[in-house]
């Protein structure tokens, strides 16, 4: 959902409800301007200069007055609500997603996640595609049914995580420890990072594991969905063995 205009920007900014991202055209001056890049500052949200040939491209037509806002349609949840809407069971799956910024890849990586029945998909505040209409419609959905965490530093709630008991695994193409041989445990965060970059250095550094998925014939790597993919029915299919055998 995008709401244009300066007053109604400013009006959502001020507001309790969760913005995905500010856009404001290089252009744009007056104090309605700063105190809606100020209010967007202090909310960490994130916000996008917009050259003056892309404005009506970008923020669509209507009196949008050189700024718009992305609020999602998805209900966003901080670390702390984890527990009350995603069941922190004997056995959890987390996928959280690391400067992922394709909205079609996070769309079909919700996808997946929710038919390999993880628990909560983790987002960053910054540095991701915006929970938007395209990222729902990529999701077939599946999106608006399972918890969104949003959270505005990664490698510090994957910290907070893991003191909760929950194990942080990272996919990487490099690692030597196949997923094939990992020992999957009870609970686990699945972290997959941008195509092309990977996990960033610091949440690298707070996974436990990192784990290649081995392939053949010439293929260097997957795209991250797939990957996703991947990694989450294999989890599924450990956790399903388990839960059979009473752990």
């Amino acid at each position: 959902m995008r709401v244009i205009g300066r007053k109604p920007v400013l009006e959502l900014l001020q507001s309790d409800r969760p913005v995905q991202r500010l856009m404001v055209a290089t252009n744009a001056q007056g104090r309605i301007i700063g105190d809606i890049i100020n209010e967007a500052k202090r909310r960490q949200v994130r916000i996008d200069r917009v050259a003056p040939q892309q404005v009506s491209k970008i923020m669509g037509g209507g009196n949008h007055q050189g700024v718009a806002a992305d609020v999602s349609p998805v209900q966003l949840l901080s670390l702390s609500k984890l527990g009350t809407h995603a069941a922190p069971v004997e056995y959890g799956v987390i996928m959280a997603l690391d400067s992922v910024t394709d909205p079609h890849h996070i769309g079909a990586i919700a996808r997946s996640a929710r038919g390999a029945g993880c628990d909560a998909l983790l987002i960053p505040a910054r540095r991701s595609a915006p929970i938007t209409d395209t990222v729902i419609k990529a999701s077939a959905g599946l999106l608006m049914q399972m918890p969104v965490i949003q959270v505005s530093n990664m490698s510090d709630a994957l910290s907070s995580l893991k003191k909760d008991g929950w194990w942080i695994t990272g996919a990487a193409g490099e690692s030597g420890m196949s997923l094939y041989d990992y020992e999957w445990p009870d609970r686990v965060v699945i972290v997959m990072g941008s195509e092309g970059k990977g996990i960033g250095d610091r949440v690298r550094n707070t996974c436990d594991s990192l784990l290649r998925i081995p392939l053949e014939n010439n293929v260097e790597s997957l795209s991250v969905s797939a990957a996703a993919s991947v990694l989450l029915f294999e989890a599924a299919r450990v956790r399903i063995r388990m839960q059979n055998q009473g752990g």
